[in-house]
């Protein structure tokens, strides 16, 4: 949790954050004394890291969440700021900025475009506001990212050695939830007794586990949804309750879930499903080979629920609802992973629909092999 204070100066407003409430109004103190003593006259001459900090108090204070704005000033200290942080604005070339994210080559993606877009409103920005005589981030681009992983079903075997690992191991309650009703990990880690309606069999996602191991609301507003269980999955859910206001899934010792108790339940689930699966085991230690597959990770269980979703026929967009995507052509790039179910039943649908309407002579068609 953070503070945020803010005060004026000048006829504008200021905004500045804190761990702590005593921290926050430190800063605005130490803000307002900087700017009442000419201390942050800009120019041509400011450095990259005065710029960086005032760019972001002015144009990112009162507009993002506090998760993007820590997300922000850690690439802007962590990157931009050891790399050019001492270098005066007008000093800054495309080459600078182009190193720093050349230095990024081995993130993901998504990590990637977002430091390419804080450097592009950064130095977008100086050039809007006359210091410099152009935008050196005009001519930069998004160097090659690492893969993408590639999420996927389980196979029938796994999903058999999943049910039955599900039986006894500690996780199993957790990874189930994911199966049967596609949570995400941190939206089970979340989950209440209070949130499961039996009576309606409707789990109702209000919540989830964030970066900072904090709980907080869903990744954004297409999280909060109702989703429904499954008619096979109500008797493990019905032995499992507990008071309304107790987590659902904990950690070893009864406690909150965090991102590590979470790779712990799941590097031991996964070792249960070796075990089942014929894995010899020497000194309470798995040896290889390992039946599993390495790439069969907890999201794949969320990822199957939606294929699970395509091949019950159910359409897209309400696909979409369940999922809590929120856009449409997240789902869809599961929907078009086509499986066999999908594919078998599209077949008969045509072919219900085709028959009736070919001539039991089959005069009249006209197809021959000269046919244009």
């Amino acid at each position: 949790m953070t503070y945020r204070k803010s005060f004026s100066f000048d006829g504008r407003r200021y905004y500045v954050r804190g761990r702590t409430h005593d921290e926050a109004v430190a800063k605005a103190a130490v803000r307002k004394a900087e700017l009442e003593a000419g201390k942050r006259e800009l120019s041509g001459n400011t450095q990259v890291k005065d710029w960086s900090k005032e760019w972001l108090e002015t144009y990112k204070e009162a507009s993002v969440n506090s998760r993007h704005y820590a997300d922000i000033e850690g690439f802007i200290s962590g990157h931009l700021n050891p790399a050019i942080g001492f270098m005066k604005l007008r000093q800054v070339r495309p080459v600078h900025l182009q190193k720093i994210l050349n230095g990024m080559s081995g993130y993901s993606r998504s990590s990637i475009s977002k430091a390419y877009d804080i450097l592009r409103q950064i130095f977008s920005k100086a050039y809007a506001n006359g210091l410099t005589t152009d935008d050196p981030s005009r001519a930069i681009y998004k160097p090659t990212s690492k893969p993408q992983v590639k999420r996927r079903a389980i196979t029938p075997r796994e999903r058999e050695l999943t049910l039955k690992a599900a039986e006894t191991a500690r996780g199993g309650l957790f990874v189930l939830i994911m199966l049967y009703c596609g949570l995400r990990p941190g939206e089970v880690a979340a989950l209440r007794w209070v949130n499961i309606d039996m009576g309606k069999r409707v789990i109702h996602v209000t919540k989830a586990l964030k970066a900072d191991d904090t709980i907080g609301p869903p990744k954004s507003a297409a999280g909060f949804r109702d989703v429904p269980i499954p008619a096979a999955f109500v008797p493990r859910l019905i032995a499992e309750r507990r008071d309304p206001y107790n987590l659902v899934c904990t950690n070893s010792k009864g406690g909150p879930l965090r991102k590590g108790s979470i790779h712990d339940l799941w590097k031991d689930f996964k070792r249960q499903m070796n075990i089942i699966a014929g894995c010899k085991v020497k000194k309470n230690k798995l040896v290889p080979p390992y039946p599993v597959a390495e790439d069969l990770t907890l999201y794949c269980y969320r990822h199957t629920y939606c294929t699970d979703l395509q091949a019950a026929g159910v359409p897209i967009n309400v696909a979409k609802e369940l999922m809590g995507h929120s856009n449409i052509s997240v789902t869809a790039e599961i929907y078009t992973h086509k499986s066999i179910d999908a594919f078998n039943a599209a077949a008969s649908l045509i072919a219900a629909y085709v028959t009736p309407h070919v001539p039991d002579n089959h005069e009249g068609v006209g197809i021959t092999a000269n046919s244009t």
